[in-house]
């Protein structure tokens, strides 16, 4: 597939700058995502996520790896807090996917 105009002047132009402000930002152990939009429904992100980062760049790291898919993005999240042993049961999202399967039984 041929890159646009805007995508080749992203992976030039931004992409670089985004890169070294994560590195800058690794160095000190922060977490960084950043994603831009160059043509609509196309994206780059950059990003870099240290294992002690929060649960709010993690969000924002699979949003921007999943995009518009909410399913991908919903299920790969409850995923990520199985594996790691985070509670859900406050959440309604969370309690109604977990009891599918089981209702009927």
């Amino acid at each position: 597939m041929k890159k646009t105009e805007n995508e080749k002047w992203y992976d030039k132009e931004v992409a670089p700058k985004l890169a070294e402000l994560a590195n800058l930002c690794g160095d000190k152990g922060m977490a960084f995502v950043a994603v831009v939009e160059y043509n609509p429904g196309d994206r780059g992100e950059t990003r870099l996520l240290p294992s002690e980062s929060g649960l709010a760049m993690r969000m924002l790291a699979y949003c921007a790896k999943t995009g518009h898919n909410l399913d991908s993005y919903v299920f790969g999240l409850l995923r990520y807090f199985k594996e790691k042993g985070i509670d859900t049961s406050s959440s309604l999202v969370a309690q109604r996917i977990n009891s599918w399967g089981k209702e009927g039984k």
